[in-house]
């Protein structure tokens, strides 16, 4: 434990995820992540380019970092629960020793924009956040793992910090994050033996002996990691070491123990974490949370997150929802031909030997297995397409080439289109640049026999028990929903 306690009256001020209950009331074969939220988004800020920004200019490189790492945890170690600590003062090391972490540079301005933003982003995520009044996010971390373990909670801590190497032991990991944010190495208590020559337990002496640049933790002049951890590894402590001062060898050694040995009791106390601290956290709370996924959605959208839900969506079998939406219009694809579009703009997909085109009033969907015939049949209509020069791709033979040449009257193609608007874009799919504009599909019942694409329709008599709608958002003429019907009833032609 550390000696010294902040003056200030230990303060709970701990906030919880608004994310949706659910039944679990133990990690289901998953560990408890507690995430040290200072150290990951620093990490993320300095690993990303400054220059990556929404389309409007707002900085996301640390909440690009954040995010992802946020998601390989969630995607690759299905954690039981998660718990992301957030520094809320030194924990009275300031005070005891004053040069502690000076020498730090004041949070960057870009990062600064960002900050605000993050917790928010783990709470999205179904994650619970918690900062402590005084204390930093490392003394956090060791109070919730004592607590986790007192129940048999299995812990992963997250975190690039040195000092949370000493909280490893029977049934806690540390997972340090390393190059850029997402590449992590795991230790266990023989991992943390190899790397730094102690055991957990020792890692306060060897920071006493050895110091911490980072933290401005003085240390003794002259002792490195190696010479520390083999003078631990032959008194057995740091109180050993300096009760064992005649029996070291080099004169100079010597010199810097006997005149530095406060320094290094200093030293030690300052990488001592306190555990004995009410975090405000109720594990059980914790336990039940999950994701609020159609507030991850859109937090996704706000940012441009894209990759972000691309990869939940793609390792989840629910797909993260869209945004809520007010009003609903009905939409009634029907059979038909070219010659039953109205004359002017038709918007025009292919997809599966089916094509559909959309005039303003009417979804007319056919067969597409002739496309030479299918592009004399929509004739001079200006055409609204996505990636022109692949419609129809699949059979061999695409629109285009199977079109007299000129006879198509392409209007606008919204690839090209999303493609000037944001040339640093990495992918044009029309699913994601609809999500960017709040739009998403979203099924009815699911009818695992029919094809998904967006060229199905109906025979004009058959009739629509559950019709596809067209959904907006009232409130945001950005959030709009597509939701196109797959319902069994629905012919799968």
């Amino acid at each position: 434990m550390m000696a010294a306690v902040p003056e200030t009256k230990q303060k709970q001020a701990a906030t919880g995820s608004s994310g949706k209950p659910r039944s679990a009331q133990a990690p289901t074969g998953g560990e408890l992540f507690l995430i040290d939220g200072n150290s990951l988004a620093y990490r993320a800020y300095f690993a990303l380019p400054e220059s990556i920004a929404t389309s409007d200019g707002r900085p996301t490189n640390a909440i690009l970092g954040f995010a992802s790492m946020l998601v390989k945890v969630l995607t690759e170690h299905r954690p039981g629960a998660v718990v992301v600590a957030w520094d809320a003062g030194m924990s009275g090391r300031d005070r005891e020793y004053a040069p502690y972490k000076a020498q730090r540079p004041r949070r960057p301005d870009l990062l600064s924009e960002q900050w605000p933003h993050l917790e928010p982003i783990a709470d999205a995520f179904g994650f619970a956040n918690v900062r402590v009044d005084g204390w930093e996010a490392d003394d956090v971390i060791a109070a919730l793992t004592t607590q986790a373990r007192n129940r048999e909670i299995p812990v992963m801590i997250v975190s690039g910090d040195r000092d949370v190497y000493q909280l490893v032991g029977d049934g806690v990991r540390v997972m340090a994050t390393s190059r850029g944010v997402t590449e992590t190495k795991l230790y266990d208590r023989e991992a943390v033996i190899e790397r730094w020559g102690v055991a957990p337990e020792l890692v306060p002496d060897l920071i006493g002996l050895k110091g911490d640049s980072s933290d401005n933790i003085p240390g003794v002049p002259g002792i490195g990691e190696k010479t520390a951890a083999a003078l631990l590894g032959e008194y057995g402590s740091l109180e050993g070491v300096l009760a064992n001062i005649e029996s070291i060898s080099g004169a100079k050694r010597k010199q810097n123990l006997t005149e530095h040995g406060e320094d290094a009791r200093l030293s030690k106390r300052l990488a001592t974490l306190n555990d004995d601290l009410d975090t405000g956290i109720d594990l059980d709370e914790v336990l039940r949370l999950e994701p609020d996924r159609s507030r991850l959605r859109d937090v996704a959208n706000e940012f441009e997150l894209r990759q972000v839900i691309q990869r939940l969506d793609e390792e989840f079998d629910e797909e993260i929802p869209a945004r809520d939406v007010g009003e609903r219009l009905e939409i009634e694809p029907i059979e038909g031909s070219p010659a039953d579009l109205a004359d002017g703009n038709t918007a025009l997909a292919i997809a599966a030997e089916r094509w559909a085109g959309y005039d303003g009033k009417r979804l007319i969907s056919g067969e597409a297995d002739d496309l030479a015939s299918l592009a004399a049949g929509i004739g001079r209509r200006p055409l609204i397409v996505h990636d022109a020069k692949s419609l129809g791709d699949g059979g061999g033979e695409r629109l285009l080439a199977a079109a007299e040449p000129g006879s198509l009257n392409l209007e606008h193609d919204t690839m090209v289109a999303a493609h000037l608007l944001d040339p640093a874009r990495r992918t044009y799919a029309l699913d994601e640049l609809a999500a960017d504009g709040g739009l998403s599909i979203a099924k009815g019942d699911e009818d695992d026999d029919a094809p998904e694409d967006a060229a199905r329709g109906r025979e004009p008599d058959e009739p629509v028990t559950d019709p596809g709608t067209l959904a907006r958002e009232e409130e945001d003429p950005a959030g709009r929903q597509l939701v196109i019907d797959e319902s069994p009833e629905r012919d799968p032609a």
